[in-house]
């Protein structure tokens, strides 16, 4: 895991269809952030977010997200993106994220609560535990800063 550093850094720029009438990047944007930096983090260990085992689909559903606003980012902006955990069980993943604007001055901060969860053929949704590799490198992962 020494390539892959702790907290995980993602830059995105902020794209016009992201932006309100303002020029501002619309407050969606950061969940969309949150998103791409946890399946950022999911490819690097090698893992799937999403897969199907015996007929039934995995995955991560949300149970809980939320972002604080501190300053605008505005268009064509890049924005740094650091995911750690906070806290991870046997079913959820506890992610927060600290956003950084060009200044390096943090401009938002959220976190999200993941659930793994499994589809059955009639569409119906169950918790499940995560996969014990998953489990083990996600943990390994988060344990490798001071």
């Amino acid at each position: 895991m020494q390539d892959l550093p702790y907290p995980l850094t993602l830059e995105r720029r902020v794209e016009f269809s992201q932006t309100d009438a303002a020029g501002i990047a619309h407050f969606s944007t950061f969940f969309t952030f949150m998103e791409a930096a946890e399946a950022e983090l999911f490819r690097r260990l090698g893992f799937p977010l999403l897969w199907e085992e015996n007929g039934r689909g995995f995955g991560f559903p949300r149970v809980n997200c939320q972002c604080k606003f501190r300053r605008p980012v505005r268009f064509d902006e890049p924005v740094n993106i650091e995911l750690s955990i906070e806290d991870l069980d046997s079913r959820r993943i506890h992610f927060t994220f600290v956003f950084r604007d060009p200044s390096a001055q943090r401009c938002a901060y959220g976190s999200m609560i993941t659930a793994c969860a499994m589809t059955g053929a009639e569409g119906s949704i169950s918790g499940t535990t995560i996969p014990a590799g998953l489990k083990i490198a996600l943990e390994a992962w988060k344990n490798q800063h001071p």
